[in-house]
């Protein structure tokens, strides 16, 4: 047998130092902070703006106040929202939703390297001082992120539901978007509180009206019998040197319970969509709870 031999591919730091260590588990688990030379040259093929190519057959929703709602330290916007009151023949009233989601397929096509890597990766990885992304920066923070002021290519889910909160029509369809607005949870839940944000006082009326049909469609939720595990998230505080600090809890507003409300229509709305039309899709559906742990929680 010949001597071995390797080649360094990468130099990722000093062992101990706290992002090298969770870099070594992550390239342990199959994950890189790179991305092979392939995938990389699709990505800088990508355009950063919108094309007048890439519009045709779009519905242009340009001139609708759509907003990002994301934590503070979120990198990028991949949903956006917008609600009016409509007029109702029989009096009572209903709201117009529209959940935007970003069109990474456009940019991601079937069989390319770009797609191929992002199955492998199967989701971004999100640690406390850093991001492994499913899809290069180029993408996942530029044109694939619904930035504010800028035209961004969606997937729409228009939904009409009525003043009890059940759903009575969708439209599903491609637009054109710009963002009005990369707002917070904590600047919408504040606005909603009462509080005077200069900058968010234009939104103050649509902030109301998402905050009122989140009311009803919570309500039509647990008269279907849902269960709301509402329940606080935890954010690991690093010192300086990158080194855990401790844990602090993230308490869940009035903003996260919107976005999350208006999310599950969006979902159950397309659903429908697609088995009205015998369309193929894939469901994810939980099982049945395990006996044991069933009687644990209802004790």
């Amino acid at each position: 047998t010949g001597d071995l031999a390797g080649e360094v591919v990468e130099s990722i730091g000093r062992p101990g130092d706290p992002r090298v260590e969770v870099l070594s588990v992550a390239y342990a688990k199959g994950f890189a902070d790179v991305f092979p030379e392939a995938v990389a040259a699709e990505a800088s093929a990508v355009p950063d703006r919108v094309r007048f190519e890439d519009k045709v057959g779009r519905r242009d929703l340009t001139s609708l106040p759509l907003v990002t709602i994301d934590g503070e330290d979120a990198r990028d916007f991949d949903d956006a929202v917008y609600v009016e009151r409509l007029p109702h023949a029989k009096g009572g009233g209903a709201w117009r939703l529209v959940v935007a989601i970003a069109d990474v397929a456009h940019y991601v096509r079937a069989g390319s390297a770009l797609d191929a890597e992002a199955l492998r990766r199967g989701t971004s990885v999100y640690f406390p001082m850093q991001v492994l992304p499913m899809l290069p920066e180029r993408l996942s923070n530029g044109i694939c992120s619904l930035n504010p002021d800028v035209e961004r290519l969606c997937m729409v889910a228009d939904m009409v539901i009525d003043a009890r909160g059940e759903p009575r029509s969708v439209e599903v369809y491609e637009a054109v978007m710009r963002s009005a607005a990369r707002c917070t949870y904590t600047e919408v839940a504040r606005v909603l509180d009462g509080e005077a944000l200069p900058d968010r006082e234009r939104f103050r009326t649509q902030f109301g009206l998402m905050a009122e049909l989140q009311d009803q469609l919570t309500a039509m939720r647990r008269r279907r019998g849902s269960i709301d595990f509402d329940l606080p998230e935890a954010k690991v505080v690093l010192r300086e040197d990158g080194q855990p600090a401790g844990l602090e809890k993230r308490p869940r507003n009035r903003a996260h319970r919107i976005v999350e409300e208006f999310m599950l229509a969006a979902n159950e709305a397309v659903a429908r969509w697609f088995a009205d039309r015998d369309l193929p899709t894939v469901y994810r559906v939980h099982g049945v709870p395990d006996e044991e742990k069933l009687q644990l929680f209802l004790d």
